[in-house]
């Protein structure tokens, strides 16, 4: 069975709210509840068809460092490609402590998300201030591109078990701007519904053992 596109969604999604016109809700109204949606899902739910990575190169007395990417979600974490090891994230009020006494400079190893740069796109800051050139591979889930309807309707890019999820909140969406919450709740519902079912037959959890040890010790570090 051939994936749904966002056309395909579009006139499931006019159907269920009754039929209701182009004069009524316009398929760009409806196109953009449907890419909502699908931003809101992918805000919730880690989807692995979603990760990908830049980088950023350090220099000698840069704190500061936007990103040259607009797509980025959620941030996983920062490698450090030249020396070797994953930064720790750290947040405002730890950075301002680590600096009360002053500058300090060296391999960074700590890093925190610093507003966004002139070109809008989020900054990243590190410490300590770089001393050194270094690249910087930034792993982070980024915002899923919307869906089109020419010059040919696409579909999304995660696992199609969530398309009903898509569908559903977007009729809730088209149900509270027609005037009924009570429905909109409905379709609410069973789009949290689906992600349930969708979430257990997609969900891949993975788990690398360190090292090698008997049920005893580990139990015991477990305690």
């Amino acid at each position: 069975m051939a994936r749904l596109t966002a056309q395909d969604m579009l006139d499931i999604v006019r159907d269920s709210l009754g039929g209701e016109t182009s004069e009524t809700i316009s398929d760009t109204r409806i196109l953009r509840f449907i890419n909502q949606s699908y931003l809101e899902l992918s805000s919730q739910y880690h989807f692995d068809q979603l990760n990908t990575s830049t980088t950023i190169t350090t220099s000698s007395g840069t704190t500061d460092y936007e990103l040259s990417v607009d797509s980025v979600q959620q941030i996983h974490d920062l490698v450090d490609e030249t020396n070797k090891f994953v930064l720790d994230p750290m947040n405002e009020h730890q950075y301002n402590k680590f600096t009360s006494g002053g500058t300090q400079s060296g391999n960074a190893v700590y890093w925190l998300i610093h507003g966004v740069g002139p070109n809008n796109r989020w900054q990243l800051r590190l410490w300590p201030t770089p001393n050194s050139t270094a690249t910087i591979r930034v792993h982070y889930q980024k915002k899923p591109t919307e869906l089109v309807l020419s010059p040919a309707a696409t579909s999304t890019v995660i696992p199609e078990e969530w398309d009903d999820s898509i569908i559903y909140r977007a009729v809730s969406r088209g149900w509270m701007m027609l005037g009924d919450p009570d429905v909109a709740a409905k379709w609410r519902q069973a789009s949290m519904a689906n992600d349930r079912a969708a979430y257990k037959s997609t969900y891949h959890p993975s788990k690398i053992r360190e090292r090698v040890r008997s049920k005893v010790g580990g139990a015991l570090l477990d305690v």
